[in-house]
């Protein structure tokens, strides 16, 4: 029988960890090099989202819900991952009274968090297709 020493069993929950963090990623960019499809259909109006949060260039909402005091308004850009997730790194630093937090981009993914105007949130990009990148802005009261 082998008995694992205390030290060893949490690396090997590390390693599975990231291997399981590296299997998802590896599921992503699966969907970058997919043709896109049809898309839902956009908003007929661009909505007024909560501390005026300001919309990328090129962003086309397809939603907009409430949970609670939240505000999560979907959409997508028609870009790959890198200047989709640009365009709202530059939207959030321009806009008055914002900052980013935390900007992070992988190979299909990124995140734009943000404080400004009363309000926290994040930018969540995900690139679904070869030229297009979902876009879900999650917005709540600071």
């Amino acid at each position: 029988m082998i008995h694992l020493q205390r030290p060893v069993l949490p690396a090997l929950l590390t390693i599975c960890a990231l291997t399981l963090v590296a299997c998802g990623s590896e599921k992503d960019k699966e969907g970058a090099k997919r043709a896109c499809g049809i898309t839902a259909p956009a908003m007929k109006s661009v909505p007024t989202l909560p501390g005026k949060f300001p919309p990328a260039q090129g962003m086309i909402f397809t939603g907009i819900k409430k949970q609670g005091p939240t505000t999560v308004a979907t959409g997508y850009i028609n870009q790959t991952i890198g200047p989709a997730h640009d365009a709202y790194t530059n939207a959030v630093k321009g806009a008055s009274g914002y900052t980013v937090t935390k900007n992070e981009q992988d190979a299909a993914d990124a995140e734009v968090n943000f404080k400004g105007a009363g309000n926290s949130g994040q930018v969540k990009l995900l690139q679904e297709c070869k030229s297009r990148t979902k876009v879900t802005i999650t917005i709540r009261p600071a």
